[in-house]
């Protein structure tokens, strides 16, 4: 009887392996994709260039900015807020994402918990949740909730 159940095991593993590695490939490329997406927003904020920030956002009003101010609902209405209270270079100051953590929900949405840093005439920073989106312009933020 063990012989037919180590054979099982097996066989059973030989079948799942091919679908275990495309798993472990996918979720690499995903964490590789989107931490490209929070780098490019990361050397956007540090240009001065907050319209380049924005195309890691999901241009779309159902778009959903959260902090402890409250809430801003759409893409054009992120923006305005970021230019009001960053109307230039020196305002942005340096912004810096570290301790990324990436968790896959479905094939075409994922999660990121991180901690952002800023640097202007002092430092400050937080913590963040982010779900993305995979869409055909590659994965955009729908959902930030920073503290």
């Amino acid at each position: 009887m063990f012989a037919n159940f180590r054979h099982f095991n097996v066989i059973l593993l030989l079948l799942t392996l091919p679908f275990l590695i495309k798993c472990s490939k996918q979720n690499k490329d995903t964490y590789g994709e989107i931490v490209s997406v929070l780098n490019a927003q990361a050397s956007s904020w540090n240009r001065g260039d907050i319209s380049s920030f924005m195309e890691g956002y999901e241009n779309s009003d159902s778009l959903q900015f959260i902090t402890k101010k409250g809430k801003t609902m759409g893409w054009n209405n992120l923006k305005s807020r970021y230019e009001k209270a960053y109307p230039g270079k020196k305002e942005m100051g340096t912004l810096k994402f570290d301790k990324l953590n990436v968790k896959s929900l479905s094939s075409d949405l994922a999660q990121v918990y991180g901690n952002w840093q800023l640097k202007t005439d002092s430092v400050f920073g937080g913590s963040f949740s982010l779900i993305l989106k995979r869409t055909d312009e590659g994965w955009k933020i729908i959902i930030d909730h920073t503290w």
